[in-house]
């Protein structure tokens, strides 16, 4: 969950219409509409009604808006605080894993980020994990979001922000429940130096399943073109399947399916800006925290 998951949020709550909201943030009505889903699959319930006449608040909803506030205003807060010694002009270089799906809107961070801090020097790196990594150690970075197995702590000064299963892509539906059923099944894969196939190939070696890894994909919209034709199914983090290029395909879940998390890792000095950008998450510890009180609300 991050910062603009919630200002997407209240803005469809102030506005009662997706529409209005999107054109309120600046940003597409697809673009916000995956962010609210996103939001909603972490929270593990709707919080809004869809209808011809707008949208309204469901009960989880309704319980949920004080928190969403209260977390805003505190992130603003905690931002004016860590900025304050910023000098006039900072620079913040930023790195992303090239497979994190939905589960973070980049773009949309970064585009924010430099509107609320213009006088921020913003460079961005997209690579995998195993070659971000180096670069926080060697200074070359100051922060990135960056993936593991779950369970795992990839480096000391990380904040875990989302751990996610994998699931089974395909262009219809199909009766694997576990990895054992996709033995020599013909799959479309990532890169072997993409953390998705490292935790897949691990997963598989540990269940002593074989695939046929037919094809590996460069990029996310090849991999579903590829499904989509039937040249194979794919195994991906849950949020690369909730991708809007990944809706018309069917999702399965698998009994023994492995999990990754997603960190927000730092320098282990960061700068004022790095620790502003910081703040523009939320941990999954306090997510838990919110999902716990909506399952238990009235």
């Amino acid at each position: 969950m991050d910062v603009r998951q919630l200002e997407f949020f209240m803005a469809v709550v102030e506005e009662a219409s997706f529409t209005r909201a999107a054109e309120r943030s600046f940003v597409s009505q697809p673009g916000l509409s995956a962010s609210i889903r996103s939001l909603e699959r972490e929270l593990g319930t709707a919080l809004f009604t869809r209808g011809r006449h707008g949208a309204a608040l469901t009960a989880a909803g309704a319980t949920f808006r004080p928190r969403a506030e209260r977390i805003l205003e505190q992130v603003r807060e905690a931002q004016r605080a860590v900025l304050g010694a910023q000098p006039e002009h900072a620079e913040l270089r930023i790195g992303a894993e090239q497979c994190l799906g939905g589960s973070v809107d980049i773009v949309d961070l970064l585009t924010a980020f430099a509107g609320a801090h213009p006088a921020a020097d913003l460079e961005f790196v997209q690579d995998v994990t195993s070659r971000l990594v180096p670069l926080l150690d060697e200074g070359r970075l100051d922060v990135a979001l960056i993936a593991a197995p779950a369970g795992s702590v990839p480096r000391a000064h990380s904040l875990l922000l989302r751990r996610e299963p994998f699931v089974v892509l395909s262009h219809a539906d199909v009766p694997y429940a576990s990895l054992a059923d996709i033995e020599g099944v013909r799959t479309v894969d990532f890169g072997e130096a993409w953390e998705a196939r490292r935790v897949l190939d691990a997963a598989f070696a540990a269940a002593g399943v074989t695939r046929r890894t037919m094809v590996e994909a460069g990029d996310v919209h090849m991999l579903v073109d590829l499904v989509t034709r039937g040249f194979g199914v794919a195994v991906v983090p849950e949020s690369i399947a909730a991708k809007q290029a990944a809706q018309h395909l069917v999702r399965t879940p698998l009994a023994d399916a492995p999990e990754w998390d997603v960190h927000l890792a730092t320098r282990a000095d960061p700068s004022p800006s790095a620790r502003a950008f910081a703040r523009m998450f939320v941990p999954q510890a306090e997510i838990a925290g919110l999902r716990g009180e909506l399952s238990l609300r009235p």
